[in-house]
């Protein structure tokens, strides 16, 4: 029996490394729960909104303020964080974190 031959190993001068655009170890769990986060506060908000076109279209305008202001806090939050991720210093990858080299 044969086995075929992977040609992107045998290539000479190029070890099997990853791209240098792979996530560092531990950022797609990261990545995950910030979009986790992020999901559960749509529906806070959502759920916000909706109880206060309830309440605006009963007539009890008491607690409408209150539950607007809350839900635009959380839009702000989002809006914030959005603008922080755009605006972080990228910075580059240094030879300790390859994770080719924590194989070793």
């Amino acid at each position: 029996m044969s086995y075929p031959v992977d040609d992107r190993r045998s290539y000479v001068g190029q070890p099997d490394r990853p791209s240098p655009e792979a996530p560092l170890p531990g950022q797609h769990a990261v990545v995950m729960l910030a979009l986790s986060i992020g999901i559960l506060m749509m529906g806070i908000q959502l759920w916000l909104l909706t109880v206060t076109l309830d309440l605006f279209l009963s007539g009890q305008v008491g607690q409408l303020w209150r539950l607007a202001l809350v839900s635009g806090l959380i839009f702000a939050a989002g809006a914030a964080i959005i603008w922080l991720l755009h605006h972080r210093p990228h910075v580059p990858r240094t030879s300790a974190d390859d994770p080719a080299r924590l194989n070793r």
